[in-house]
């Protein structure tokens, strides 16, 4: 029997997938099974989870009861965002699309620049309010707990200097 080089390419990559496919049933299991409290498993799920206050609140002892009021406020708040967040996209897209020398333009940034500004002030005093929903929700020993699980968080690393120019 004579092989070619495709042949013995396809025999490659059967043999290879024949090795990892175990190996991507169990990552597929693992991503199914619920991370423990405060635990992701080093996955990251493509978006923020909220703020260090509601990560250490995920990790108490909490009622089913209180996980699903708690649930409910951070879906509230999230959904709160949505439009304003659809605003400044369309914003951004629209700004993207207009060649800088264009009538408009200088008005067109200075909108988005307010809208962001109000986002991010929105967006401190939505988490702030959200923080204090959560926070009624714990009972006395819970809000002792998260405390000190708050007192003790790392201080935050320090961020490089981005540019986010790269020479090619």
């Amino acid at each position: 029997m004579k092989f070619t080089t495709k042949s013995s390419l396809a025999a490659a990559l059967a043999a290879g997938f024949l090795i990892a496919a175990p190996q991507f049933a169990q990552a597929e299991a693992d991503a199914l099974t619920p991370d423990a409290p405060g635990e992701h498993g080093g996955r990251h799920h493509g978006r923020h989870h909220g703020s260090p206050f509601l990560h250490e609140v995920k990790s108490l002892d909490l009622s089913d009861a209180q996980r699903s009021s708690i649930r409910t406020a951070v879906t509230a708040s999230f959904d709160a965002g949505k439009a304003q967040h659809e605003t400044e996209r369309s914003l951004h897209r629209q700004l993207l699309t207009t060649a800088p020398g264009s009538a408009g333009y200088s008005a067109l940034v200075n909108q988005l620049a307010d809208a962001e500004a109000n986002a991010a002030r929105d967006r401190v005093q939505r988490m702030a309010s959200l923080n204090g929903e959560v926070y009624a929700m714990l009972n006395a020993a819970q809000k002792a707990q998260l405390a000190e699980k708050l007192k003790n968080l790392p201080e935050p690393p320090a961020r490089g200097e981005r540019t986010g120019w790269k020479p090619r």
